[in-house]
């Protein structure tokens, strides 16, 4: 394997991020925690998620974490509460839960004890495939590549191990066995960069990501026009 730089780190350190279904997104958020209204047993947190290709389509999110998956975190604190947050954002958007909007409209995102697994004692977001996780880094080295502007991406990003439910080595043999051997990537010390061949294939990956926002949209869309009909 060739062994492109380490020096600049993308992903969670950028703030830009993939989801499952094939959406960019750019994530930013307004830290710290603060507590909900009075009566509430939640705490609050603002910020926006935007599809990374220039279109300003966003989501304006307001997370709330209940007093469960506070318990089990060692604190709000951004290093300690940011995968919660940012893989919640992005299971939300797989289930078609959040809508990409050119106008400002707040919508919830709860991070509940519908994410965490009691017998394991641990934050699920997602059981990703091998196929599910081959496809989800040709996406990220593609996407995040582009958008800093050719730096190398970290492959087993920590917040992306946790959204996908696997482990580093796992997902840097599939990015070697399914990518790396085929010449989409150069991969080394954890960090990969696409070939010439995977770029090849821009008008398919960006279809790929105009497929699921559509998918998107016409989920809305059905659901606007079922409550009018109502």
């Amino acid at each position: 394997m060739s062994t492109p730089s380490t020096q600049k780190p993308t992903g969670a350190a950028a703030g830009q991020f993939m989801t499952l279904g094939g959406l960019p997104l750019a994530i930013e958020m307004q830290w710290p925690f603060h507590p909900a209204t009075a009566g509430s047993d939640f705490h609050v947190i603002h910020g926006k998620a935007t599809l990374a290709d220039g279109s300003g389509l966003h989501a304006d999110v307001s997370v709330q974490i209940t007093q469960v998956i506070k318990e089990a975190l060692p604190s709000l604190e951004r290093e300690h509460s940011e995968a919660a947050v940012v893989n919640a954002i992005r299971k939300d958007f797989d289930r078609k839960q959040l809508e990409l909007l050119k106008s400002g409209k707040r919508q919830p995102v709860p991070v509940s004890s519908r994410h965490y697994d009691f017998k394991q004692n641990k934050l699920i977001f997602a059981r990703a495939n091998d196929e599910d996780i081959t496809a989800f880094i040709r996406r990220k080295v593609f996407w995040l590549a582009k958008l800093a502007g050719g730096d190398d991406v970290r492959v087993a990003e920590p917040l992306d191990l946790l959204y996908l439910n696997t482990t580093p080595e796992h997902m840097l043999a599939l990015a070697n066995d399914h990518l790396a051997k085929h010449g989409l990537i150069t991969l080394g010390k954890g960090w990969a960069r696409p070939t010439e061949k995977l770029l090849s294939f821009a008008h398919q990956i960006e279809h790929e990501m105009r497929e699921a926002l559509h998918a998107l949209e016409e989920k809305h869309r059905f659901e606007r026009e079922g409550a009018t009909h109502y």
